[in-house]
């Protein structure tokens, strides 16, 4: 059987929403301003919807016949799939380079989390070096002379890399990360390994849209680099690709608006979020991918574009606009600023926050801005640039799967080049081949009944399936005899195998479950926040207590009916003696464990 790495399986789980892979299977309605959504369960036939997806936690659970899961069963049971091809199967979707895990990257696959770590850890370094250090004053005063506030600051998390080149590497050694990981982190030089990629640069933490910072991107201060602007290579936990800057903090206004606005550079993001407009964001240095675009769709239904108004800025609004309309979005172009500015930071600079508030509520239709576009490049009074203004509209025709909304747009074709609609369709059809269409087909459902109820050792292994790195902890002082519940004896084995074999991903442990209604049970475990406590440590270690404690009164209940039958039956005075020597040691104990879990509870 095919196996792949966990950092597959995160990846998947970053670029995808469940919903977005529940979505085209059931319709799918948004609980008020949540990350939630119900629905009608696909999994049996019901008029009440009682399907419920998390899509924050990433799990789903069917309050009507007990289902649950996450995104890779969900596709299982729909699709008819096994684990590992559901993971193909989603990979594909989300554009994940697929390859199986070998025996180094099973070492490996502990470096996405430490990475992440670092990346994380370093975004408030960065920001707490900016607001305190009196080395960064004049980083201070350069974004108060772009008019950037320090509430914009904090809410942007933008740091500060000292000049100092020994800083981050000494930071980060004392934090006890190795130089091994250092080096595939992207912030330090290629050819000196403590040599930083930042110094003396603004920076701008580039967060995913769960919040986690995955790279950045640094503005000189120092007016001597040969380039202005510098971002964090790809890395493990970094695609250009796959994120925009600004994302994360445009989240909840994206969401209310179901819009956003689409500009070039930080700066820019920052200057609109700062002028009231909290729902732009930025490609990343590169051109405006199909992925992006996926990533916008998961909140929006319209693009504002808003790139420079020079040639480049043209052609990269031309190339979104096809993307978008190829991704199913609605898109708009806001027009040009006035008085010859540039760019949304510019206008912030000269302007005010009000002006560029204003301004960026003019925009025309994509459609609009390229026909009016391509019809400042040809002459349409010849035939020629007729044909020429249709050429530079038919990709953005192309990409429009609604044949409805096509005929609007010929139409529309058709009274600004004063040319017979039914010519400019039949013109497409010859330069078109086929548009096909597909359906995606249900299986009827099956209805699974959850009869399982969890007792103190079930919710022990539950708690360790949600956070197996404390494993080893609860192995050293429970062992497997010490169970008696079959599901947590089950449980116990699939977390020793997966310690064996290296799996950490949770994904892959819930797969390992038989038992189907152990799993759905298991799936259930990971919405719920009793799974997922503030300290893990302090949990784990009083489970351990509990368990302890519970099995060390029953075996003095056990004791005591023994002195009760001893007494009853004559007992020999020995052996009477040594029944209540060993009640005494078993108080001792209790008293012993009794108060160490009230210790913890204090701490």
């Amino acid at each position: 059987m095919a196996r792949y790495s966990d950092s597959v399986v995160e990846t998947i789980k970053q670029r995808l929403r469940l919903s977005e892979v529940i979505s085209p299977y059931v319709r799918l309605t948004k609980q008020g301003n949540t990350d939630d959504y119900k629905a009608c369960c696909p999994f049996h036939s019901e008029k009440t919807p009682s399907f419920l997806v998390h899509d924050r936690e990433g799990f789903y659970k069917c309050f009507g016949c007990g289902k649950s899961g996450n995104m890779f069963s969900f596709v299982m049971e729909m699709e008819h799939l096994s684990f590992p091809e559901s993971i193909k199967f989603l990979a594909e979707k989300a554009g994940v380079p697929l390859k199986e895990e070998n025996e180094y990257e099973k070492k490996e696959n502990d470096k996405f989390k430490v990475i992440q770590d670092i990346y994380n850890r370093i975004m408030k370094s960065f920001n707490s070096y900016l607001s305190t250090k009196s080395d960064a004053e004049h980083a201070r005063s350069y974004l108060a002379s772009r008019k950037i506030s320090g509430e914009t600051v904090q809410n942007f998390m933008l740091g500060y890399a000292p000049s100092d080149s020994s800083w981050l590497y000494d930071f980060l050694k004392k934090n006890n990360y190795s130089d091994e990981i250092l080096k595939e982190t992207g912030l330090f030089s290629k050819n000196y390994d403590n040599l930083p990629l930042f110094r003396d640069r603004i920076l701008f933490p580039i967060r995913n849209w769960r919040g986690n910072c995955v790279a950045f991107g640094g503005r000189d201060l120092t007016g001597e680099s040969k380039a202005k602007y510098i971002n964090t290579p790809e890395t493990v936990i970094y695609s250009k690709r796959n994120n925009l800057f600004g994302i994360y903090e445009s989240l909840s206004e994206l969401k209310k608006r179901e819009e956003i606005i689409l500009c070039e550079g930080n700066f820019d993001v920052i200057s609109l979020h700062q002028a009231g407009l909290r729902y732009a964001a930025a490609p990343l240095g590169t051109a405006f991918t199909d992925e992006q675009a996926r990533l916008i769709k998961r909140y929006c239904k319209r693009v504002n574009l808003l790139f420079d108004s020079d040639g480049a800025g043209r052609n990269a609004t031309i190339k979104a606009l096809i993307i978008c309309q190829n991704n199913g979005l609605e898109t708009r172009v806001i027009k040009p600023f006035p008085d010859g500015i540039k760019d949304a930071s510019q206008m912030l600079e000269e302007k005010g926050a009000e002006e560029l508030f204003s301004s960026c509520l003019e925009a025309e239709g994509g459609f609009s801005y390229l026909v009016h576009s391509a019809l400042k490049m040809y002459d349409i009074r010849q035939p020629k640039g007729k044909t020429s203004v249709f050429k530079e509209v038919k990709p953005f025709l192309d990409a429009t799967e609604s044949s409805i909304e096509r005929q609007d747009y010929f139409k529309y074709l058709s009274d600004i080049l004063r040319v017979p609609q039914e010519q400019i369709i039949r013109e497409y059809e010859d330069s078109t081949g086929s548009i096909q269409t597909y359906s995606v087909s249900k299986e009827e459902p099956v209805i699974v009944k959850n009869e399982i109820k969890a007792g103190p050792e079930l919710r022990s292994m539950l708690l360790l399936l949600n956070n197996p790195e404390f494993f080893d902890r609860f192995k050293a002082e429970i062992k497997f005899n010490f169970l008696t519940d079959t599901n947590a004896r089950t449980l116990y084995a699939i977390l020793e195998d997966a310690q064996r074999e290296e799996i950490k991903s949770i994904e892959t442990l819930l797969q390992m479950i038989s038992d189907e209604n152990l799993r759905n049970y298991a799936f259930g475990s990971m919405t719920d926040v009793a799974y997922r406590p503030g300290n893990v440590l302090q949990a784990v270690d009083d489970v351990v207590i509990n368990l302890k404690l519970r099995r060390l009164e029953e075996k003095r209940a056990n004791v005591q009916l023994l002195i009760e039958s001893a007494q009853m039956e004559g007992t020999p005075a020995n052996d009477f003696i040594t029944l209540l020597e060993t009640v005494k040691e078993l108080d001792w104990e209790i008293m012993n464990l009794k108060a160490q879990n009230t210790e913890g509870t204090n701490n």
